[in-house]
């Protein structure tokens, strides 16, 4: 392992108005990543650690530094590539790697310098993380932090299986044992492109895909073609409206983000590839030439202007209705719902009583608008909006209609942008009051406060955020609650209370994470998150404590949470994780049916109802979710079967 470090560099880039890492700063405080060899002179690491700098050095696995160039980066996959003047030798790639695989990520955990830490391939073929827009990622349980994005994830010989990139920790960046590093099959590709051509061109089939349905996910996994544009290649295929598609190539696709990866992997002088549909009952394969067809002179094809924005005319418009503010959070967004209002997230604003909003005009002050409304929400009073631009008015709003689009900041990009569309997967739950949209429609940091619109251009709520391919977003109906309870002789009181509990928790949680005097400050985590009541909070501190071995605290948190927003996979998953690590799996048992019929297609869903079921006495539980894993992943089944049929002994309850 000591000569794999050769293959490995921390990067150190000078953010403006921050210390370079390695240059007398504390660790951990400065912005710091790692790097992989992947050519020789040439390394790669995650473009989000480059992309603001003014000037990157590295350190190479002997102390020496050394400046480098950047040569090109890709935000879509988070790669950028540098260029050194020494002769670094490039990483041997590693096969196709297994689950339960021995892996090691080596990196430069919060600026330490390079270290190696071990653990197993949890999962290859990862697409729906939400972390990036083309993801192919093998997640690992070797443990990952601030520092180690860029880092190398290598199998038991050294060699390279993929780039680290993110952490799943919703929030908290320390980690949890859910980490992803980019495979080194688009790792290559990407590099690939950026070295010939500074850029990558991702394959398109122009086509709009949806996902399946809860009857037809009974039946088989896949994304349903919603749309094909006349003319273009996925329509010179033949390939229809309401077809599923199964394959692309060799890689089998269970959502659209998994047939947006198998396009992405292609290499771009590809030409044509198979794609296996099935269509009313029967399968067929076709032919997806990417040669450009001949268009016929008589079609009217629809097409919209702008090619930043592939999506609707009626939704690209709704970019001028979102603004990207600073205040608590230095990057949040803002939906304008009048010519002077605009509403955000409470977690935006903490207990501030301003946001700045970045307009086409310059920065804007906006002054928080009391009322006395409980949840994530806030109002903005700013003047100086352009007067031409696009306002959604949600007393107008009506019923939306998926697939859903959020808009909202993109931060890499420094703009607005709509993202790709989802489909709508729970409603808000019947007599919560502070109920939420669960969507499919793409969220990524940056974007809370920003819209959630159908394809019509109607307002259906604001964008909260979430993971793992589940967003949420608060309904329209709440931004009316909101605007109503401004009248309310509690308004000032309830914004100002809410507010500093935010805060108070924010500071809970910062002091956690700093390790400073643990036994004090996690007693003041489970206070204030319980008294602050912010959904996002009470996930993250729950995790924390959890994380701490306070599991009766964790569970506390994180059933608060799901009680507040009963329809929440992600709450729910989150309380289950708690009593998984607190051995309490009788109490499991109902969340997790719940969960079985909310997600009966999701394999992580289906895992705790499995386990739950075996261990909590509930053999019926085990085998549905046995029946689900089944149809959702036949490779994760087969290790579910053996587990049921010969399970050990249930941990000890801790």
């Amino acid at each position: 392992m000591h000569e794999t470090l050769e293959h490995v560099v921390s990067v150190l880039p000078v953010w403006p108005g921050h210390e370079q890492g390695g240059q007398g700063a504390s660790p951990g405080t400065a912005p710091e990543g790692s790097g992989v060899v992947v050519r020789r002179g040439v390394i790669a690491t995650a473009f989000h650690v480059v992309e603001p700098a003014e000037r990157v050095d590295i350190r190479l696995s002997d102390g020496r530094v050394l400046p480098a160039r950047l040569i090109a980066g890709d935000a879509a996959s988070d790669i950028a590539l540098l260029s050194v003047e020494t002769d670094l030798v490039p990483f041997e790639i590693s096969p196709s790697p297994g689950l339960a695989q021995p892996a090691c990520a080596i990196g430069n955990a919060f600026g330490l310098g390079l270290s190696v830490t071990c653990g197993v391939v949890s999962a290859v073929g990862v697409t729906n993380a939400g972390f990036n827009a083309v993801e192919d990622f093998v997640q690992t349980d070797a443990a990952a932090n601030p520092g180690s994005s860029g880092g190398a994830l290598v199998d038991a010989q050294g060699r390279l299986i993929g780039m680290m990139s993110a952490i799943f920790a919703s929030g908290a960046d320390a980690n949890i044992g859910v980490n992803f590093a980019v495979s080194a099959k688009l790792l290559m590709r990407v590099t690939d492109a950026l070295l010939a051509d500074g850029k990558v061109e991702y394959l398109s089939a122009d086509w709009r895909l949806g996902s399946a349905d809860n009857a037809q996910l009974a039946k088989v996994a896949a994304p349903v073609v919603g749309t094909v544009r006349a003319g273009g290649k996925a329509h010179a295929a033949g390939i229809e409206t309401g077809d599923l598609i199964l394959e692309i190539g060799s890689r089998r696709t269970r959502t659209p983000r998994d047939a947006l990866t198998a396009l992405a992997l292609l290499p771009p002088q590809t030409t044509v590839v198979d794609v296996r549909v099935l269509r009313g009952g029967a399968e067929k394969t076709v032919s997806l030439s990417f040669v450009e067809p001949t268009r016929q002179p008589d079609l009217d094809v629809q097409k919209n202007s702008d090619p930043d924005c592939p999506h609707p005319s009626a939704v690209c418009a709704l970019r001028q209705a979102v603004f990207p503010v600073s205040s608590f959070d230095p990057v949040g967004s803002a939906t304008r719902i009048a010519s002077d209002l605009l509403v955000t997230n409470r977690h935006v604003v903490g207990n501030r009583k301003d946001a700045t909003v970045h307009t086409p005009g310059g920065p804007k002050t906006a002054k928080v608008v009391p009322s006395a409304f409980r949840g994530d929400l806030v109002l903005l009073k700013v003047d100086g909006l352009p007067e031409d631009g696009q306002i959604l008015d949600p007393a107008s709003a009506r019923p939306a209609e998926g697939p859903y689009y959020a808009i909202g900041a993109d931060i890499a990009r420094r703009e607005v942008r709509v993202f790709e569309p989802g489909e709508l997967i729970l409603a808000p739950a019947e007599g919560a009051d502070l109920g939420r949209l669960h969507v499919r429609a793409r969220m990524q940091p940056g974007v809370s406060g920003g819209a959630l619109v159908d394809g019509d251009g109607d307002l259906a709520g604001i964008a909260v955020g979430g993971g793992d391919g589940r967003y949420e977003a608060i309904p329209v109906s709440a931004i009316q609650l909101l605007l109503q309870q401004r009248e309310s002789p509690e308004a000032t009181r309830m914004t100002n209370r809410l507010g500093i509990n935010f805060a108070a928790c924010a500071t809970a949680i910062d002091s956690v994470l700093a390790g400073e005097r643990q036994e004090e400050a996690l007693g003041q985590l489970s206070k204030t998150c319980k008294a602050s009541s912010n959904h996002g909070q009470l996930l993250e501190a729950g995790r924390l404590l959890a994380q701490a071995g306070d599991f009766d605290a964790a569970i506390s948190l994180h059933g608060q949470a799901s009680d507040q927003v009963p329809n929440s996979i992600n709450s729910r998953m989150s309380l289950l994780v708690s009593l998984q690590l607190a051995t309490r799996f009788e109490d499991m048992t109902d969340h997790a049916r719940w969960l079985l019929n909310a997600a009966p297609d999701d394999p992580q869903a289906l895992r705790f109802s499995i386990q739950s079921g075996v261990w909590g006495g509930d053999p019926e539980l085990a085998e549905a979710g046995y029946r689900a894993l089944l149809k959702a992943d036949p490779r994760q089944a087969q290790a579910a079967r053996r587990f049921i049929d010969s399970a050990p002994p249930a941990p000890r309850r801790r």
